[in-house]
């Protein structure tokens, strides 16, 4: 590499460091300026940290580590006595971090060879800041829960413990507060909140007392209590939390698996009526949107939803002597019907598709063309290249299809013949396809950019399958969104005021 290409090749780089370089220096100018600003305000220790920041930015440059040193002990001094004036009304919070920011900011003064008076152990000084600030939690908490406000002491127990965990008995009160709780709400028919609190006290300290055994009771016997009712889900969500909290407890098992079977609500897709009797690509489109929200339903709902396949539908009503041809959106038609809790319906009322003709376009556009020509320059004539404007003719073709569905689906409850769910069904996708034939020989000719992507551009529709495909997922993917709102979830019911431990 020759001497000229190496200091070429350099230069960039050169460059780049020198406008770092000046960059950080006008960085660290402006911090001096501003810590020099701070210092006539007499806010020394804002001075002192811009000082820091220079130093950190430019670390060799001298104005800033001498005027941080020089500064160090007033800016040391009215930190000092920012934290002092905090930590003698016993307000330990605020002087905490006083002190942390204090410790270093006398690392800092180390780290620079300008600490040259004595300083305060700062560290030393946080410990008993984090001391004071939970004994005053914890003195407050006392006197809360001295009073049987437990609530209130429970957030002072755990406040204290935010800054020393463990602090004295914190931990035990903590549980015993929520024991203490739950024991009330116990009393009240709050049966629930006893419940959960019970075992947030056995959480806390674990195997505190019986609160563990008391939860587990208080979870069974709602569960028991919504079984009985028919609230099969909420009776099963309360049985799992009786066995999380102590697994094997009682019949417990069986319970979970008699109300896991009562919770499971079975869904039968009926018909999808297409008065238009128009297809797409052959395909029956509503036998295909309910095949493909069967296929989606049972990867996004809880193990409590469960499409029925058309042959056990059909083995349910030969049972009980139903046929399925009779059966309507009609209560009536239906109401007998026993093994299934949802009925769905579909209608199909418009399945329009467009497609245009293919519109063919003869067209001309201006191209450039390169040719060897004689110039004149300043020596005389030379050989040189030139070009011309010419026509290029080519033919644009173009097309274009649209395919709209429209219509219903609906969710039926077989119990009551009430409609939980109306879907309108509005969807349209469409494509179209621009592209051109050039006539006119290109071979040496430069055509406009515009052209050539039109050449180079997709010569086919998309075809109608893909089309109602993408329709039929997104109808599925709706309907799909609203069964999982409407229908899977634990029903909205008050708790019982009276229930049957099981002690």
């Amino acid at each position: 590499m020759s001497n000229y290409f190496r200091k070429w090749h350099s230069t960039p780089i050169v460059l780049c460091m020198l406008f770092l370089l000046a960059y950080g220096c006008s960085q660290a100018s402006q911090a001096i300026k501003r810590g020099d600003e701070l210092f006539t305000a007499k806010n020394y220790y804002g001075a002192a940290l811009e000082f820091i920041n220079a130093l950190n930015l430019e670390a060799d440059n001298k104005d800033a580590k001498m005027k941080l040193c020089q500064i160090s002990k007033p800016a040391y001094e009215q930190k000092l006595d920012m934290a002092i004036s905090y930590e003698k009304t016993s307000d330990f919070e605020s002087a905490l971090p006083q002190y942390q920011e204090l410790s270093f900011f006398i690392d800092k003064l180390n780290s620079y060879n300008c600490l040259s008076f004595p300083s305060v152990n700062a560290k030393q000084k946080i410990i008993e800041m984090k001391s004071g600030a939970s004994e005053k939690y914890y003195r407050e908490a006392e006197r809360f829960f001295n009073n049987d406000d437990y609530s209130s002491a429970l957030s002072n127990y755990q406040d204290a413990l935010k800054h020393n965990n463990p602090y004295k008995d914190c931990n035990d009160k903590i549980a015993e507060s929520y024991y203490r709780i739950a024991a009330k709400a116990e009393k009240q028919k709050n049966y629930r909140e006893a419940a959960s609190n019970y075992l947030k006290g056995n959480n806390t300290v674990s195997g505190y007392k019986d609160s563990a055994d008391k939860a587990t009771n208080l979870y069974y016997a709602l569960g028991d209590y919504f079984l009985k009712k028919g609230f099969c889900r909420n009776a099963y969500n309360d049985f799992d939390e009786a066995n999380k909290i102590n697994p094997g407890f009682g019949d417990v098992a069986s319970k979970i698996n008699d109300s896991e079977v009562c919770a499971v609500s079975k869904i039968a897709f009926m018909r999808f009526d297409n008065t238009t009797n128009r297809d797409i690509a052959g395909m029956s489109i509503g036998d295909f949107i309910f095949d493909e929200i069967k296929t989606k339903l049972p990867n996004k709902a809880s193990k409590f939803i469960r499409p029925i396949e058309r042959d056990e539908l059909f083995a349910i009503m030969d049972e009980q002597r139903l046929g399925a041809r009779g059966i309507t959106d009609d209560y009536s038609t239906f109401k007998q019907l026993k093994g299934v809790h949802y009925l769905i319906f579909g209608k199909l009322t418009q399945v329009n598709i467009v497609r245009l003709n293919p519109k063919e376009e003869n067209m001309k556009t201006t191209g450039s063309q390169s040719y060897s020509c004689i110039k004149q320059g300043r020596k005389g004539t030379y050989e040189g290249t030139c070009s011309r404007d010419v026509a290029v003719y080519f033919t644009k073709t173009s097309s274009k299809i649209d395919i709209a569905l429209a219509g219903s689906i609906k969710v039926v409850s077989v119990a009551t013949g009430e409609q939980l769910i109306f879907h309108t069904i509005s969807s349209k996708r469409s494509d179209s396809i621009a592209y051109a034939d050039i006539t006119t020989d290109t071979s040496s000719i430069s055509i406009p950019s515009s052209l050539e992507e039109l050449a180079k551009a997709r010569r086919e529709l998309k075809d109608e399958d893909g089309l109602a495909k993408d329709m039929i997922t997104e109808i599925a993917d709706e309907m799909v969104k609203k069964i999982l709102e409407k229908i899977d979830r634990e029903k909205v019911v008050s708790d019982p005021v009276d229930i049957v431990m099981n002690r």
